[in-house]
């Protein structure tokens, strides 16, 4: 069976997005034709578009260089990315063209807030755009213009895969439930990002014709990078108890 698949954004909880495809790659056969990811999920969409296996994508995120990501105040930002530019064209996410799959980056226009969705050119810059989370990671600048991060404005990208013949499946790692967060300073500041993020994706359900959310991954912070195995092994546990499900999707869509 063949898929069309869209990551939300989510930081460290997009590993159980890979664990999640892990399994139904090995266990059903179901190959991916085309990508859509914002943020988190457009890092791991780039991987899994460049050819790798979910399991070799966890490995190279547990080795990958953050201690390059270093404090830097940059014009009211915490962090500036831009140094893992070279890591990422050095394991090959390179260009939009030299994927094997399409694939669609969202990014958010710093100046307009306009959503943009690409798929051309150098595809590390997106990656890095995507993921550039304000106040944290500063703007990365792209052919003239400054993007941040896709999830902003969509994070849960469908739109770029409605024309395409293909069963699409959307999985969501953010908290759907705010009840959870303390009466805190903050929790109340969790609760209110999550509410707008809710918000956010709430148009983009409908799209999908199966839509997943991965049960478990709120108990994480999105830079928890000592947790990547763990959340990984949530979205395989979590695809092995919708196998049945997944078993009658795929024998409907042969």
């Amino acid at each position: 069976m063949k898929i069309a698949l869209a990551l939300s954004g989510g930081g460290a909880r997009c590993l159980a997005q890979l664990g999640y495809i892990e399994v139904l790659r090995q266990q059903l056969g179901i190959e991916i034709v085309a990508l859509s990811g914002s943020s988190g999920g457009a890092i791991a969409a780039a991987f899994l578009a460049a050819g790798y296996a979910s399991s070799e994508i966890l490995a190279i995120l547990q080795k990958f260089p953050f201690h390059k990501i270093r404090f830097n105040l940059h014009r009211g930002t915490l962090f500036c990315h831009e140094r893992l530019y070279e890591k990422l064209q050095a394991l090959g996410i390179t260009t939009f063209e030299a994927c094997n799959v399409p694939l669609f980056v969202t990014l958010t226009d710093y100046e307009t807030s306009q959503v943009r969705y690409i798929h051309s050119g150098d595809l590390a810059r997106a990656v890095l755009a995507s993921s550039a989370l304000l106040p944290l990671f500063c703007p990365i600048e792209i052919d003239g213009r400054r993007y941040i991060d896709g999830g902003i404005k969509d994070n849960l990208p469908l739109t770029p895969l409605q024309n395409l013949p293909y069963f699409k499946l959307a999985i969501n790692v953010n908290p759907p439930d705010v009840s959870r967060f303390k009466r805190s300073f903050l929790g109340n500041y969790k609760r209110a990002c999550y509410m707008m993020l809710n918000a956010n994706i709430e148009a983009s359900i409908p799209l999908a014709d199966r839509y997943v959310v991965i049960e478990g991954c709120q108990n994480f912070g999105i830079l928890e990078r000592r947790s990547f195995a763990t959340i990984y092994e949530l979205g395989k546990r979590q695809a092995l108890e919708d196998l049945q499900m997944w078993e009658e999707i795929c024998s409907k869509n042969s």
